[in-house]
């Protein structure tokens, strides 16, 4: 039966993408798969001991909220179902109440099931429900029998850590504000027996819950926010969870996030989690909580659903046509010049833009001065530094001066560049509290090299999935996923000229290699969010390899010290810093 669903689901994906697309996606699970091995264990060794169990129960919280727990049912095996109410009863915070909304008309197992439990715990709320109303529905009615301050979403046979509550409330004590607060999750098989997929995810990331539903569960929200955001919506069953999500966080005054596996999502053949495919008209829907969440927010832009279901990217309109400097710190010689304008012609449809080349003044650049002469297609205009500063400083004392409103800077070296990349980086550059926006970057063997910046990754700051092929997706497809990260690569990165006065432009007191992240850090602390969008494709020309010892940033160390300290937000505590792999942090 399980051979016959993958050769099912294998047929629908080699139909839509073809076998080399089919090819890719078994390779890639397989090496995640590998990445995971032990993942169990290793999970299994962070639950907390018995002791350490008890001692929870017997903990008092001077703020002790009664959460509800929200299940809405559906003639759910008996199993699952008995699983699922015995992972919620049996948790160590035991201020609580399981509200069961049950839509399993006259089938009358899953109610004799039910009543048997709540004759042994009266925290238990039941309504049987006159007919299946639809997952909204059920769910609705599910959520009308909460009394709690806080409510969790359960599903009829998914599993909770029995410390997951705990963990909740503990959180809560420290973060009183919080209105939305979620955990990571992994996935359980249909029998109990396997743990598997770990979704370790980031804190709270706005463009990244635009392109999936990465928050899903556990989900706990604060009623008076259910109250402001509204309930369930059936016109987007199949999604109903990903437009409930995106409501409650545009309301939401704080959100938390627990790096800790708290929920276990089953997985089986009749499941979302077991068989996409299943739910095939869930992806439409999801396409349209995400539209209806941009309108919401006042955003305008086109989503569009991804290769793999249930992801999406959105492209933002142009709300005006402004000029842009296409700014090279780097310009080596004449060949490099002439590939990297042909680059930007090929697939330029944006014409309101110019180049700025930063040069040192020598016999050399004669002839590049000689090309500009000849050369019509693009604005060309050459600032030389000739002070004891560098071209990072230099121009960050020029700019104020410069007409166009929007600075791209980009490595001499790329030689293509994807279809409408100008205007992607403008789409997301011009929305208000961006900061900067850059792309990805390949390098001749297609094998990335830029992108998302990860604070402390392999020291001090690294390449997420560096190395990583193109065509490849990464975890849990990160990178092919708009998402906002402390920093971006300078390597083509867009700022809007005012917000790079703002932050002060580049730092003098920092090392070079260094300058776009301590950049993108400076954006950050004047409230603006940096966006990677990973429909920016560039590539570099090929170039001799040379080995290098790269020392340590010594400069850009002391100066953001405090920061480099804690886990990076946009990544996970989980996840090692050791490599660009996301592999698990001490797995065995």
């Amino acid at each position: 039966m399980k051979n016959v669903s993958y050769a099912k689901r294998s047929y629908h994906y080699v139909k839509s993408y073809g076998v080399t697309g089919l090819r890719r996606k078994v390779q890639e699970r397989l090496y995640r798969n590998s990445l995971e091995k032990g993942y169990q264990n290793w999970m299994i060794r962070r639950r907390p001991a018995e002791s350490e169990k008890e001692l929870q129960r017997a903990h008092h919280f001077e703020y002790a909220p009664c959460i509800s727990v929200v299940v809405p049912v559906y003639r759910t095996q008996e199993k699952y179902l008995r699983e699922m109410i015995e992972s919620v009863l049996s948790q160590t915070y035991q201020n609580l109440e399981l509200c069961i909304a049950d839509g399993s008309g006259e089938e009358g197992l899953t109610e004799a099931v039910i009543e048997s439990y709540r004759k042994q715990d009266s925290r238990i709320r039941y309504e049987k429900l006159s007919g299946n109303f639809g997952i909204s529905g059920n769910t609705n009615a599910a959520l009308a029998l909460a009394s709690g301050e806080y409510l969790a979403l359960l599903d009829h046979d998914d599993v909770l850590e029995e410390h997951a509550l705990f963990e909740i409330v503990k959180w809560l004590s420290v973060h009183p504000g919080t209105d939305l607060l979620y955990s990571d999750e992994d996935k359980l098989t249909f029998d109990s027996s396997v743990y598997f997929q770990p979704h370790f995810k980031p804190d709270f990331n706005p463009e990244l819950l635009r392109s999936n539903n990465y928050i899903c569960h556990l989900l706990v929200v604060r009623k008076s926010l259910l109250e402001k955001a509204g309930m369930y919506r059936e016109e987007f069953d199949g999604a109903q969870d990903y437009d409930f999500i995106l409501r409650c966080t545009e309301q939401a005054e704080e959100i938390g996030h627990i790096p800790k596996i708290l929920y276990h999502w089953r997985c089986h053949n009749a499941s979302t989690a077991g068989n996409p495919e299943n739910k095939a008209y869930a992806y439409e829907a999801g396409r349209r909580a995400v539209e209806c969440h941009l309108k919401r927010t006042g955003l305008a832009g086109t989503v569009e659903r991804m290769e793999n279901p249930g992801f999406y990217r959105t492209v933002y309109e142009l709300s005006s046509f402004p000029k842009v400097s296409i700014v090279v710190l780097d310009m080596p010689g004449i060949g490099v010049l002439k590939k990297f304008i042909k680059a930007i012609g090929q697939n330029a449809s944006y014409g309101n833009l110019e180049l700025l080349l930063l040069l040192e003044e020598s016999e050399k650049n004669k002839i590049i001065l000689n090309f500009i002469k000849e050369h019509r297609q693009i604005p060309i205009k050459v600032v030389y530094c000739t002070s004891a500063c560098n071209k990072f400083v230099t121009f960050s004392r020029l700019a104020e001066k410069i007409d166009s409103e929007y600075f791209l800077f980009m490595e001499s070296r790329i030689e293509k560049i994807s279809r409408g990349w100008l205007e992607l980086f403008l789409g997301n550059a011009q929305r208000a509290g961006t900061g900067a926006v850059g792309g990805r970057i390949y390098d001749s063997s297609r094998r990335l090299k830029y992108g998302v910046k990860i604070l402390g990754l392999n020291g001090q700051a690294g390449d997420a999935f560096a190395g990583l092929s193109r065509g490849f997706t990464g975890y849990f497809h990160k990178v092919v996923l708009q998402q906002n990260c402390h920093a971006v690569s300078g390597k083509a990165m867009m700022i809007k000229k005012t917000c790079f006065l703002e932050a002060g432009g580049f730092s003098e007191d920092v090392e070079d290699r260094m300058k776009d992240v301590d950049l993108c850090l400076k954006l950050e602390n004047i409230g603006l969010r940096n966006v990677y969008d990973p429909g920016i494709i560039l590539t570099e020309q090929k170039t001799a390899r040379r080995k290098r010892t790269v020392r340590k940033a010594a400069a850009f160390e002391k100066k953001w010290k405090e920061l480099l300290q804690k886990p990076d937000g946009y990544y996970n505590p989980n996840l090692s810093l050791e490599d660009t792999k996301c592999r698990i942090q001490e797995l065995c």
